[in-house]
């Protein structure tokens, strides 16, 4: 990911931690949350990991500190903290899908070969309202095998970059690209977000015939 612009404020560790920890009826707290979540991946240390560790486990469901976590936890996916693996696997059962997606995002980030937490994942694609795609894209990456069962309905899925993402992900886990042409021809799709998404389930399985 660009890193680029991750630290637009130039702020230092101690006042990123400041901002996350900031209270929530205080004035701007909203944004000045999500900030400091944000800009701590610029400090891969013990301490700056804790911090967002300990903002996850504040389970305000005021939408500020909401928006706060879920940036928490994709923090953690970027620095690649293995120590926040056990908070993360909490956050596959978050009530609030968006920080579900971004500890999926997370824990394909960081890399894991605990099947606990694999069975897990792919449990969500039995749970209405995930965003599935995430979640059928790090099973494949994790090649999961015993997900292969629970991808499958998807390749139906009324929504296409979702159909995609099914599609390609059981061709690289069981070798069998005879579906990728309908992975090509969403290349076609009206919808934009589809033909975005198809053109990575593409490049991830190698179908040249495209």
């Amino acid at each position: 990911m660009d890193n680029r612009f991750s630290n637009i404020f130039n702020l230092t560790e101690d006042q990123a931690i400041a901002l996350l920890k900031k209270p929530l009826n205080s004035e701007d707290g909203t944004s000045e949350r999500y900030v400091g979540a944000a800009h701590l991946i610029n400090f891969p240390t013990e301490r700056a990991i804790n911090a967002l560790i300990e903002a996850i486990a504040d389970h305000d469901p005021a939408l500020e500190n909401r928006i706060a976590r879920r940036k928490a936890v994709e923090s953690l996916g970027r620095l690649k903290a293995v120590q926040a693996m056990p908070t993360l696997k909490s956050c596959l059962r978050d009530q609030d899908p968006l920080t579900v997606e971004n500890a999926v995002w997370a824990i394909g980030e960081i890399g894991t070969e605990d099947e606990s937490i694999l069975k897990e994942i792919a449990n969500l694609l039995t749970k209405p309202n995930q965003t599935y795609r995430v979640i059928i894209h790090t099973l494949a990456n994790f090649n999961y095998l015993p997900a292969i069962d629970r991808i499958k309905p998807f390749t139906n899925h009324d929504d296409e970059s979702t159909a995609s993402a099914a599609i390609a992900s059981l061709a690289r886990l069981t070798g069998d690209k005879s579906q990728m042409g309908q992975v090509a021809d969403f290349l076609q799709s009206d919808d934009i977000n589809a033909r975005r998404a198809c053109i990575q389930d593409l490049i991830d399985t190698e179908y040249y015939p495209a």
